[in-house]
C-alpha cells in the first residue's frame, strides 16, 4: 500500500513567501507612485532640485520593480523544484531539516 500523500511544508512556505513578496511590493510600489504623481503635479515642490529628486524617485520605483521580478522568479524557480504533495515521511523529514533536528 502506498504511503499517504500530504502537503509539502517547503512548497507551502514558498507559496506564502511569494504572496508576501507580491503584497509588500504592491504596497511600496503604490507609495512610490503616489510620491511621483504628487511631484509631477508641480504643486508639491518645483525647481531643479525637485526635478532631480522626482527623477530619482522614478528610478527607484523602476529598480524596485526589477528587484521584485528577480525575487519572484527566484522563488518560483525554487517552488518548481518542490512538489506540492509528498509522502508523510518525506514531509516529516523536511520539517526536521527545517528545524535542524536529525
Amino acid at each position: 500500500m502506498a504511503e499517504e500523500m500530504v502537503p509539502n511544508p517547503r512548497h507551502a512556505q514558498l507559496v506564502e513567501l511569494l504572496k508576501e513578496v507580491h503584497n509588500r511590493s504592491q504596497e511600496v510600489g503604490q507609495a512610490y507612485q503616489r510620491v511621483y504623481a504628487s511631484m509631477q503635479s508641480g504643486k508639491v515642490w518645483t525647481g531643479p532640485t525637485a526635478a532631480k529628486w522626482t527623477t530619482e524617485v522614478a528610478d527607484r520605483h523602476h529598480r524596485l520593480a526589477q528587484l521584485v521580478r528577480q525575487m519572484t522568479n527566484a522563488i518560483e524557480d525554487e517552488l518548481h523544484r518542490h512538489p506540492a504533495m509528498v509522502t508523510r515521511s518525506q514531509a516529516e523529514l523536511i520539517r526536521r531539516q527545517q528545524t535542524g533536528r536529525p
